[in-house]
């Protein structure tokens, strides 16, 4: 039992170390690639219109957000492009929660208006307590290192949250992060380290609870230049959390090597993306 605690709790472990300063510059590197996550979803909804009409119903010009696993702050900074000066100048509270402290000092930096530092939650999902609500939770590429046996619970705290609307954005089983950790843990742990949280483990949880919600795919690829040795092995390192294993050795394995040989035919890096963008509502029209 205790051999199954650790393993499970393992893969969590680990994304909790690269969330560090030690990891800053891998991290940056990710984001040369991983940008584009948070781009598409910026684009694939009218936030301001949503932001609009909830005001609207609420008689309030002041709206309370929380970040669930705020990681860096790449979703806010990403809706700046797709928010006119107008939509900036009503305030949005936005709270923050990440079990790296690291993480939300990082968000902090990048909160610009509409968006006003509110409350900070230095703790998991799943051990967050909260008697507030918001109005907003959004959980955006967030809940994929949430040991498996504890997702029933993070997603209900995550629904207990808010009390009009939530969004949870999510890469699917056969997206690149779910994908290449998967054949990680085949070749470099005997499959014996826990895997990540997919979008349909997600949604298989939401029918069970028979929470409504609303969901669209969106497909796009993330790319980088074949001479890009650097940027691409920090990204693919911290799509593992391990930066002990360079590209080199990656390719050196049976299947992330096949793998990564697919991802590259063209004379360029190619990691395909099929991410979830998951709607729940309960008041909000």
């Amino acid at each position: 039992m205790l051999g199954g605690l650790v393993a499970l709790t393992k893969t969590f472990l680990n994304s909790c170390e690269h969330w560090s300063e030690k990891y800053v510059e891998e991290m940056h590197n990710f984001y040369k690639l991983a940008n584009l996550d948070y781009a598409k979803l910026a684009n694939s909804l009218k936030w301001a219109e949503i932001f609009l009409r909830m005001r609207g119903k609420l008689g309030t010009e002041s709206l309370k957000i929380l970040d669930v696993a705020c990681g860096s702050g790449m979703f806010p900074s990403a809706l700046q492009s797709v928010l006119s000066e107008k939509d900036k100048l009503a305030t949005i509270d936005y709270s923050l929660l990440d079990p790296s402290k690291f993480a939300i000092d990082e968000t902090k930096k990048k909160l610009s208006p509409p968006f006003r530092l509110s409350k900070e939650f230095n703790t998991t999902l799943q051990e967050f307590n909260c008697s507030d609500l918001f109005h907003i939770s959004w959980a955006i590429h967030a809940l994929y290192a949430v040991p498996k046996n504890e997702l029933k619970v993070s997603l209900e705290k995550f629904y207990s949250s808010f009390k009009e609307i939530g969004f949870i954005a999510h890469a699917c089983s056969d997206a690149h992060y779910i994908n290449f950790y998967n054949l990680y843990i085949q070749d470099c742990h005997d499959g014996k380290l826990p895997a990540f949280c997919s979008a349909e483990d997600i949604l298989e949880i939401l029918d069970l609870f028979e929470i409504k919600y609303d969901v669209q795919y969106i497909e796009y690829v993330n790319s980088a230049e074949y001479y890009d040795i650097l940027t691409v092995e920090a990204y693919l390192q911290r799509c593992l959390f391990d930066d002990t294993i360079d590209l080199n050795k990656m390719r050196g394995h049976d299947l992330i090597g096949a793998y990564l040989d697919s991802c590259s035919l063209t004379g360029k890096w190619l990691f395909p993306q099929r991410v979830a963008l998951i709607e729940l509502k309960k008041c909000f029209g």
